[in-house]
């Protein structure tokens, strides 16, 4: 059953302003589409909705079905949307009544020959310069409607969450690497300051990891660089699962460079999360061609600073540096730790 809400203009203005609020102060996606689609179920007084986002490859399936429809999806969507509803919505940017469809049991937006008793809402996305960035279909019982009111607020709440959307994504763009998903050399710059000036104002420890594959350039000669691409996506991963996550900043620092920021760490505990990776990385199997496994091997620096021996970002950085280079000219595949 749809959900019945009293209309209550001032109680919709509050609870508009919160949701903007929740929406707009993160940066977050996977965050933002959850409070997303919190608001917009209750704004839009349905029980079973879904988010698609519009892609380079087309639309992409970012939905929930509430109550009714189960849990959270996040796939590729492989219907063709050309000439469908959602099409001239996207283009029209206006919201229309369809008949519905069930699509992994999320509503979708049909012509005609739709579910007995049941319609739809399908709403567009639109961010800044009328950009559409995706829509969201609501599912409702058949002769429903919202007050002009509801659909005020509703349309406005689904601005924010475009403009939420979009800003999330240009944030990835900018701060996460395209090949590997960690973050880029300009974030790490941010962050590692960032550590600087706290520890200088509270206290703490921080410490600093830097790795490199050995002989990669060997590697790409070799294998090529798309099987090069796969080893530093494979080394990212393990990088990821090697180390605290939200805490732990992991970086990629150029070419088949490596950084790990590791907060509130001191030297032993990061020369223990730098052999896990290392180990691991060693141990690890990249697919080759044919069916083949291919192995490679990181060399790593470790530094480490606390308010009574803190240096500059680039200082830091350098002591790692020289870690590093100790490392590989003493026969690489090893980690090489700060002298006290």
């Amino acid at each position: 059953m749809t959900q019945e809400r009293e209309i209550d203009p001032e109680g919709d203005v509050i609870a508009l302003s919160f949701a903007t609020r929740l929406l707009l102060t993160d940066l977050n996606r996977e965050l933002i589409v959850e409070r997303a689609l919190e608001s917009l179920a209750d704004f839009g007084r349905s029980d079973r909705i879904g988010l698609y986002l519009l892609e380079p490859a087309g639309l992409h399936l970012l939905g929930d079905g509430g109550p009714l429809g189960g849990e959270r999806r996040d796939a590729p969507l492989n219907v063709p949307f050309e000439n469908t509803p959602c099409e001239r919505v996207l283009k029209e940017r206006n919201a229309s009544w369809f008949a519905v469809q069930h699509m992994d049991d999320l509503p979708w937006p049909v012509e005609e020959e739709g579910i007995p008793g049941r319609q739809c809402l399908c709403a567009p996305l639109v961010a800044a310069n009328n950009k559409s960035v995706g829509l969201v279909v609501f599912e409702y019982e058949e002769g429903f409607t919202l007050p002009p009111i509801s659909m005020q607020s509703l349309i406005v709440l689904l601005t924010v969450v475009a403009i939420s959307l979009e800003t999330a994504r240009l944030f990835e763009q900018a701060v996460y690497d395209g090949l590997t998903g960690l973050y880029v050399r300009r974030y790490f710059d941010l962050r590692l300051q960032e550590e600087v000036n706290r520890i200088r104002r509270y206290g703490g420890q921080v410490a600093l990891l830097i790795t490199d594959i050995d002989h990669f350039k060997n590697f790409n000669d070799t294998y090529g660089h798309q099987q090069g691409d796969e080893v530093l996506r494979g080394t990212a991963h393990i990088l990821m699962r090697s180390v605290r996550k939200k805490l732990d900043a992991v970086c990629r620092f150029g070419g088949e460079e490596f950084v790990v920021i590791m907060p509130d760490t001191d030297l032993a505990g990061a020369t223990v999360v730098a052999e896990r990776i290392r180990q691991r990385c060693q141990d690890h199997a990249f697919p080759g061609p044919n069916g083949s496994n291919l192995r490679v091997t990181l060399s790593g620096g470790v530094a480490f600073m606390d308010q009574g021996t803190l240096v500059s970002p680039e200082e830091i950085l350098r002591r790692a540096d020289e870690c590093l280079y100790r490392a590989k000219e003493g026969g690489r595949n090893q980690i090489q730790i700060q002298e006290e």
